[in-house]
């Protein structure tokens, strides 16, 4: 396919993924625009009217506009190198290419493309990291009500991730593995998707979300890394007196400004939007990411050039990529865990609501990235994060809360998740692990709390032999199958019904009368299997999934029956100096591979 700045071939794998061969960097992201368009046009396009604050949802529209995403990627468009900046033009040319083809597939409603869109996307995304530590501070005071703040907020989907690192001497095969899976919503602006990208020099292949040009994450041939959430406190909220819209600073006046509709002040340096006002005061959230969107986009280009972890560690020294626990290693089997984000270095240790009236809890800078929580080539050989605290990635006591500063530590020491719990039984163990044992890990579909709810059922059934003895039959087979029951949510598995029919009864310390009455909702114990009742798609059995918060580390989140929400792209990377090789599986558009618990080879070389 030939373009204004070169060739590009689009070949596909089995399953529908591009695969770009360029002759040049821009004629590449012009064959990816083109890609996407082509795969799901009114996506990308819905994308693009979220990044304008025009997709018709009166609320939604609001937080992107008072949060200036369009102005904000416009004005990151146009300080980006000019090598880069025609890159965004050749991808957004693909686009339009591609709907200039096919006028009948394009929908009334489309907005008008321009080459800062994709850098919108990305913003748009990733607002709710970059403001949480600020908005939920403001929640927490009664300042701020419910309405959403970010696309976090639109609904239910409880963010996280798993990503763990396992060095060469652990390997069966001398490999470094890399294993990442972010848990995100399932489609919607956080739809992902994927692709291998070569031009010269250039060559990756990762996951980037509908409509953006470049991904968060990804790997190339020698370099690899996951993320998951969690990061340094990088926001902060300030309650700010007014009378009518002048405020003193230092005993200075100034006013709150008008733009688009909203309300803003000039805070720390930079623009902090209004999010509530009563009669005595108006409440900002300041973060140090507004006027970075190019920056950010200029980091995740630098990622996937890096070479190695030396080159990788050097792109976050920019400190743009948005609050995140990042694992990642390289083909000679170095590996690093850092804590990323763009951290204030605040005057006051205060948290919660500021007084925005003064100096004195004013910012003093950013932290360099040398102060951020972080540690290479443990002594374990591993590194895990299951959006847990950073203590827990790897038994280190570089990694001790108190030799970190509390913005960067920002958690309570020690604190873990069901997820972590279970890398953590498994990853000590492992001396020669292969690739399909750890593929087996990140399919893996137990809930990790199972023998724990077992012992404590066991000791309530011991503890009360006479009311066991008095239960009829069905009673007793249905606790005898509770208590031998695997932990697994297989597809095929009925005791996981039955498991969560017990679960979901429990209220209080009595575990007996939660059987009772599962019992006696199904007298005859005859149970639809965990697929049958928990779909991934209409007709695509289900596996994993969420239990309160025992999670199986293959997250899946089911409502009403359907998956909506969990692991959209998971990719496992085994690199070494003899080459790499890796696997995907993603959702929902996969969702009978990852059924049957499989994952498929991620074809590198377009040629």
């Amino acid at each position: 396919m030939n373009n204004s700045w070169g060739s590009v071939r689009i070949h596909r794998d089995a399953y529908g993924m591009p695969l770009l061969d360029a002759s040049s960097e821009p004629a590449a992201y012009y064959g990816l625009g083109y890609a996407q368009a082509e795969d799901d046009l009114h996506g990308v396009l819905r994308q693009y009217l979220l990044v304008r604050g025009e997709l018709g949802d009166p609320e939604r529209d609001a937080v992107h506009r008072r949060w200036q995403v369009l102005e904000e990627a416009r004005r990151g468009f146009d300080a980006l190198p000019a090598g880069l900046r025609v890159c965004y033009e050749a991808f957004v040319a693909g686009i339009g290419a591609w709907m200039d083809e096919h006028p009948e597939r394009v929908p009334a409603w489309a907005p008008p493309l321009e080459p800062a869109l994709p850098i919108g996307v990305n913003r748009a995304v990733m607002l709710f990291w970059i403001i949480t530590d600020g908005v939920e501070a403001l929640r927490a005071s009664g300042a701020l009500s419910a309405a959403p703040a970010s696309e976090k907020d639109v609904g239910y989907a409880p963010l996280g991730s798993n990503a763990w690192v396992i060095r060469p001497w652990r390997t069966a095969t001398g490999e470094t593995i890399v294993v990442s899976d972010p848990h995100l919503p399932f489609g919607g602006a956080f739809a992902m998707y994927e692709a291998v990208v070569k031009a010269g020099d250039l060559h990756y292949t990762g996951f980037g979300f509908l409509g953006a040009m470049l991904p968060p994450l990804a790997h190339n041939r020698t370099c690899a890394w996951g993320l998951t959430t969690g990061g340094p406190r990088v926001a902060d909220a300030y309650r700010i007196a007014v009378d009518g819209d002048v405020y003193l600073y230092d005993g200075e006046p100034r006013k709150v400004l008008r733009h688009d509709g909203h309300e803003y002040v000039v805070h720390n340096g930079v623009v902090a939007p209004v999010l509530a006002r009563d009669d005595e005061a108006v409440y900002v959230v300041c973060t140090p990411y507004m006027g970075l969107a190019g920056e950010t986009e200029q980091q995740f280009m630098a990622m996937v050039r890096a070479r190695d972890v030396a080159e990788l560690r050097a792109a976050f020294e920019a400190c743009a990529f948005p609050p995140q626990n990042v694992l990642a290693a390289d083909a000679a089997g170095d590996c690093f865990y850092l804590r990323a984000g763009r951290v204030p270095v605040r005057s006051s240790g205060e948290g919660g609501v500021l007084d925005g009236n003064t100096s004195a809890t004013s910012w003093l800078g950013v932290r360099p990235a040398s102060d951020l929580v972080q540690i290479g080539n443990p002594a374990s050989g591993y590194l895990q994060n299951c959006n847990t605290a950073p203590d827990t990635v790897t038994p280190d006591p570089a990694l001790a809360p108190q030799r970190w500063h509390p913005d960067v530590f920002n958690d309570e020491p020690g604190r873990d998740t069901s997820r972590g719990r279970r890398l953590a039984e498994l990853l000590p163990r492992a001396f020669a692990v292969d690739v399909p044992e750890a593929t087996a890990w990140a399919l893996d579909d137990r809930w990790p709390d199972t023998a724990t709810w077992q012992a404590r059922l066991l000791a309530a059934a011991s503890a009360e032999p006479g009311r066991i003895r008095g239960w009829p039959g069905g009673h007793r087979r249905l606790l005898h199958r509770l208590l031998a029951f695997d932990g697994r949510a297989r597809p095929e598995s009925a005791d996981a019904t039955a498991w969560i029919s017990w679960r979901t009864r429990i209220s209080g310390d009595d575990l007996l009368d939660a059987v009772e009455q599962a019992a006696r909702a199904v007298p005859d114990g005859v149970y639809e299997t965990y697929g049958e009742g928990h779909e991934l798609l209409p007709g695509v059995p289900g596996r994993g999934g969420a239990l309160d918060l025992d999670v199986s580390l293959r997250s899946t989140y089911y409502a009403e029956g359907t998956a909506f929400a969990g692991g959209p792209c998971l990719r496992i990377v085994a690199l070494s100096g003899y080459g790499m090789r890796s696997w995907s599986v993603s959702m929902p558009g996969q969702a009978a591979l990852y059924s049957r618990g499989e994952v498929k080879p991620i074809v590198f070389d377009p040629s």
